[in-house]
């Protein structure tokens, strides 16, 4: 069975499994970069053996080379990602939720898409 073809659940945990497969140099494998019109990292789409992978931070994070997300002092919770294939069911949403600084976003799978197809190196969402 296709990857994309698993119930939403499966073809996450195997986008997840796929990006850690590419080990300690992931950043060898950016195919486009996400960011917000303030210039946050807001996603990284990596090529993998699966296919394209896309990883959203899913709290909010700072800014800048060194994101990491914003956790108050003794702060017990850590920040996740969002990891999901950038293709997916035609019975499935378009949009993949993302955040930055500025708030939320929703990502378009199809302009990922776009952008992967047009080795579109970076690509700014809209507010």
């Amino acid at each position: 069975m296709n990857v994309v073809e698993l119930p939403p659940t499966d073809r996450r945990r195997a986008a997840r499994t796929a990006v850690d497969d590419l080990g300690a140099q992931r950043s060898d494998h950016v195919l486009v970069r996400v960011t917000c019109p303030a210039s946050h990292h807001v996603a990284t789409v990596y090529k993998t053996e699966e296919g394209p992978v896309v990883v959203t931070a899913s709290e909010p994070h700072a800014s800048g080379s060194r994101d990491f997300v914003d956790n108050a002092h003794h702060g017990g919770s850590r920040g996740s990602e969002y990891v999901d294939m950038v293709q997916a069911t035609r019975f499935e949403d378009d949009d993949l939720p993302a955040w930055c600084s500025c708030g939320t976003h929703a990502l378009s799978r199809a302009e990922l898409q776009k952008a992967i197809a047009s080795h579109t190196r970076t690509l700014s969402v809209t507010t």
